[in-house]
């Protein structure tokens, strides 16, 4: 395929806003009819709501094509599934593809996610594809679970307007030796202190990784932050040399183990992952960890500070966790078009092929 094209291709794909990133191998798809009811109520984001008298339309789909002509403002959709119990221990995500305008995610009563602002403060979110980590410890793998979406239409077409809602996993996560993810300890006003590894984070938030932070309650927050996470070295993996995969983060990140800093953002410009010409916030952080810093019989301490300079911030997303030496190699290779175009892998194919 001639070069000049695929980048003039690839172009027009990224100013489309069309998001690129999202790599989620789909367990339980979403498409289809779900529950619908105009208004605006907390209440129909519990996960026991009655709304057998509510009408049904397709997802995705507009809302004005199927009945609801020239309806601006406030609706809801709900949906209940089961999730296959084997998926236990596997961190799932839900990707929804493109809501006009403004949308919040409850997974069994309780907030995922959000795109764009609500009024008073009003601020489409139409064109971000969006993937939302749900915790596990919010999953029943033995009945069935409810989505809640709330939706606010400022004007035009309302609803799900892209392509397709899936439950699912992230590729990358195969690679991991051991997962990471999960619940951190977080906070926004920190010193120096806490990179110490017996530094007490007792009294600090609990957030959850990935996810960018305004979708767990620091809505508008910009500047620095710290998270941190105590884990026990899976002992399969004392003696191997490993590499410490932080995902994706908005926007500079300086990483720490047992006290050590091991990694920062520039960093990645010496990899496949990584260049300044795509922007921080876009760029893969792993870092190799050096030789008998791990604690093989005890706790290792992870602190992982950013710097955000506006709009989203955090470890937004994954993978999250520990490599090995051949499964970074892996990892490296399929995500090393992304110097040029951060993207989905299909880029690789295409300009290979």
């Amino acid at each position: 395929m001639n070069r000049i094209f695929l980048l003039i291709c690839l172009s027009i794909l990224l100013s489309s806003g069309m998001n690129l990133r999202a790599d989620i191998l789909p367990v339980v798809k979403l498409s289809g009819y779900w529950k619908f009811n105009i208004g605006d109520n907390p209440d129909w984001s519990k996960k026991d709501f009655n709304d057998s008298q509510w009408d049904e339309i397709r997802v995705p789909g507009h809302w004005e094509d199927q009945g609801y002509v020239e309806y601006d403002g406030y609706a809801w959709y709900r949906q209940s599934f089961e999730v296959p119990r084997e998926l236990q221990n596997t961190q799932l995500y839900l990707f929804v593809d493109r809501i006009d305008d403004v949308s919040q995610v409850y997974f069994n009563g309780k907030l995922i996610g959000q795109a764009g602002l609500f009024p008073p403060r009003y601020k489409t979110g139409y064109n971000l594809s969006s993937t939302y980590p749900v915790p596990e410890e919010l999953i029943n793998f033995n009945g069935p679970n409810t989505i809640a979406v709330r939706v606010f239409d400022e004007g035009r077409e309302g609803g799900f307007v892209g392509q397709k809602v899936v439950l699912g996993y992230e590729r990358d996560n195969i690679l991991l030796s051991q997962d990471l993810s999960g619940q951190w300890k977080f906070n926004i006003y920190y010193n120096r202190s806490c990179i110490n590894p017996e530094f007490d984070d007792s009294n600090w938030d609990n957030i959850h990784v990935p996810a960018t932070w305004e979708s767990q309650g620091y809505k508008d927050f910009d500047g620095q932050a710290c998270y941190r996470k105590k884990f026990k070295l899976n002992s399969k993996l004392i003696g191997e040399k490993l590499y410490l995969v932080c995902g994706i983060i908005d926007d500079e990140d300086q990483i720490l183990l047992n006290g050590q800093l091991i990694g920062v953002t520039e960093d990645m410009y010496k990899t496949k992952l990584g260049d300044s010409f795509v922007g921080h916030w876009q760029i893969r952080r792993a870092y190799k960890i050096p030789d008998g810093l791990l604690n093989y019989s005890g706790i290792n301490t992870l602190v992982v500070l950013v710097d955000d300079y506006g709009e989203s911030g955090g470890i937004y997303e994954g993978p999250v966790g520990l490599m090995t030496r051949d499964q970074y190699r892996k990892y490296e290779d399929r995500h090393e078009l992304e110097e040029w175009f951060p993207g989905h892998h299909f880029i690789k194919s295409l300009w290979f092929d």
